[in-house]
């Protein structure tokens, strides 16, 4: 009995549970007997500021809570399955919270970062009992755990994450019923991806130097698309010349013929980020019924027609 009551002690310094002998109570009978119980309405809070969305805005989907601390030794120790469990199920039909109880932003996101956690982050930078989240949702330690049906009351509240698991096993997505403008979606250009290749063959200059000489190429662009469909950090990724057979460049010598194509490449790269830095506002991509900032690759192939034009 001595045993237990140290390891009980060092939970509570710690702010977690503790993994205590198989002849304990089940964990939950223990450590979750403050979280609300099945059937309660979940309590609404603001789940990403950025797009002004609440968990109330998530409701047609089922929803998992998991409130953990980086610094939270058995969070740590839980972290490979929750991950596991979110590539397995995280979908249009369920969305997946992190609600983290650190108070060092920079310790936290590397931590979100190094352990590949995919869903939303929500973090208020205050101890677990100075937190609202905690407070409404009756979390005393962690890691701790719901599941909210499509009607956004809770349908499991737990401690174990092998009881999670189960329950996210047995779900009902006959019931998942989600408005058309909240579904998963990729970001689109204005239009769709035709008015795209319109835009690109009216706005591109092909590079006199890559005209002079015959030379065509393809440059591979990376940017941000915005909550708000702004384009941001453009950025080449690849970039090659892909025609290079041509008289007027095969008549050039060996040094001669490197510099031109560097030079090319370089004036390919620079004209395929300004076009795209130019771009209109996209669609956003929504992840989880949010717009969300996603990153969007866009091959651009620099074909010569002959009439001075460049295609897609």
């Amino acid at each position: 009995m001595k045993r237990l009551t140290i390891l009980k002690m060092v939970g509570i310094f710690l702010g977690c549970w503790i993994a205590m002998p198989a002849v304990a109570q089940d964990l939950d009978s223990l450590y979750a007997q403050d979280m609300l119980h099945n059937g309660t309405e979940a309590p609404d809070f603001m789940v990403d500021s950025t797009s002004n969305t609440r968990l109330a805005d998530l409701r047609g989907r089922y929803v998992v809570l998991h409130f953990w601390a980086s610094w939270c030794p058995d969070c740590r120790k839980d972290m490979p399955e929750m991950v596991k469990l979110e590539e397995m199920y995280a979908n249009d039909s369920i969305t997946f919270i992190h609600i983290s109880y650190d108070t060092d932003r920079e310790k936290w996101w590397n931590y979100v970062t190094e352990s590949g956690m995919q869903g939303l982050q929500f973090c208020e930078m205050k101890k677990m009992k100075e937190s609202v989240t905690a407070q409404a949702f009756g979390v005393k330690w962690i890691p701790s755990m719901y599941v909210l049906n499509t009607e956004g009351k809770v349908l499991l509240a737990t401690v174990q994450i092998e009881k999670l698991r189960e329950r996210l096993r047995h779900l009902d997505y006959s019931r998942v019923k989600i408005p058309r403008s909240r579904r998963a979606c990729e970001p689109t250009f204005p239009g769709g991806d035709n008015a795209m290749m319109v835009y690109l063959a009216r706005h591109i200059r092909y590079p006199r130097t890559a005209s002079n000489y015959g030379l065509e190429g393809q440059t591979v662009v990376k940017f941000l698309v915005g909550t708000d469909g702004t384009i941001s950090d453009v950025r080449v990724t690849q970039n090659r010349i892909t025609v290079e057979d041509r008289k007027p460049f095969q008549r050039l010598a060996g040094d001669e013929k490197m510099r031109t194509r560097e030079k090319v490449l370089e004036l390919f790269a620079e004209e395929a980020i300004r076009v795209v830095s130019g771009m209109p506002k996209w669609k956003p991509g929504v992840r989880n019924g949010i717009p969300m900032k996603v990153e969007y690759e866009l091959p651009i192939n620099f074909r010569i027609d002959y009439g001075g034009n460049v295609t897609g």
